[in-house]
């Protein structure tokens, strides 16, 4: 179950990679769409890190900031926040921690 854990992660950072270039492509260089960028590079980065406990705390720190990104990114664009996206996407992260609590530390 580990090893489920670590490719959703993965893909998930690749997802949120890809879609950032994608955005960057299309609208030109945004400091938000950079930030993605690097948040999932970061992600993707500390899936390799030996202490699975800092691990658990960066992978945190970083689903926070694609949440507030994410909700940035709404406000600017769209002019209004649409709940139920931000809300699965919540869910989905704490599941993430979740499963990397239970299976990886």
């Amino acid at each position: 179950m580990s090893c489920i854990t670590y490719c959703l992660v993965g893909l998930y950072a690749v997802l949120t990679g890809v879609a950032g270039i994608a955005q960057w492509k299309g609208n030109g260089f945004q400091v938000r769409t950079f930030l993605f960028i690097i948040v999932s590079i970061c992600m993707l980065g500390i899936l390799w890190y030996p202490n699975k406990i800092i691990m658990l705390d960066i992978l945190i720190v970083i689903f926070i900031i694609i949440q507030s990104l994410a909700v940035l990114e709404g406000l600017i664009t769209n002019g209004k926040i649409r709940f139920s996206h931000h809300i699965m996407r919540f869910i989905f992260h704490i599941v993430l921690i979740f499963f990397v609590y239970h299976f990886i530390v």
